[in-house]
């Protein structure tokens, strides 16, 4: 139990189902969102929301493996499931790109004030939510693995690594929308990915859009997690200036 302490539990585990509820919440008012022709036009948020979660889970299960006892079989399974964790990881911000079905699922005329109609705002506040749940899923699992590869190699190695994975991820996202990458390709299918890449660098125009995009989602997602990191210094800040 302290060594769950240590990882700062169980106050993780309230934020992971804090946000599991959220998730469930959203997802009862996507799903009961309806064409004219009575089509339920967010069902693919079930399967989008389904990969957002599993970079939390991998998140969860290092922690547990972390805590376990040293040994081959513990080193084996570290690097297997933050392999998981890495591939999945863009799956989390990924969400926030889902923003445009708004657009393309609700009829408005660009001439009128569509704003104006409450069915607009019912199609985008629980896409909005959607997305920044994503954000926070993104930013919880990595909060929490950074700080399991500070402990093990020092400050300076878990800020750098944060830095790579947000630069990563903000790489898969993009990726993933234009190029419609799955995680999994990069193990079923990594000639393509190979193909992919060779046909994005050589080409100066989605190289700019590439640049462009994910600048974008890098500045948001590291600003993101910036502030969030910074609050969990509140309380040690605090604590160490009662004393």
């Amino acid at each position: 139990m302290n060594k769950l302490r240590s990882l700062q539990y169980p106050w993780k585990l309230y934020i992971w189902l804090t946000l599991l509820l959220l998730t469930l919440l959203d997802l009862a008012v996507l799903l009961d969102i309806r064409s004219g022709a009575g089509v339920r036009q967010y069902r693919f948020m079930l399967w989008n929301y389904f990969l957002a979660w599993i970079p939390a889970a991998a998140a969860i299960g290092l922690d547990v493996v972390f805590i376990g006892r040293q040994g081959a079989i513990r080193r084996i399974l570290l690097a297997g499931i933050g392999l998981l964790w890495l591939f999945f990881y863009p799956n989390a911000s990924y969400l926030l790109t889902d923003l445009l079905h708004v657009f393309r699922n609700y009829a408005f005329d660009p001439r009128q004030r569509f704003w104006g109609d409450i069915g607009f705002w019912h199609h985008l506040l629980p896409m909005l939510l959607a997305a920044l749940i994503g954000l926070l899923i993104a930013s919880a699992a990595l909060y929490s693995v950074h700080r399991l590869v500070s402990r093990a190699y020092g400050q300076v190695v878990g800020t750098a690594f944060a830095v790579i994975v947000l630069l990563l991820s903000s790489f898969g996202v993009y990726m993933g929308r234009f190029i419609r990458w799955n995680s999994w390709d990069v193990v079923s299918d990594p000639l393509m990915l190979i193909q992919d890449m060779a046909a994005l660098m050589s080409d100066p125009a989605w190289m700019r859009h590439l640049i462009l995009f994910g600048g974008g989602m890098f500045v948001l997602q590291g600003g993101i997690y910036a502030v969030l990191y910074l609050f969990t210094k509140l309380n040690s800040g605090e604590n160490h200036h009662e004393r």
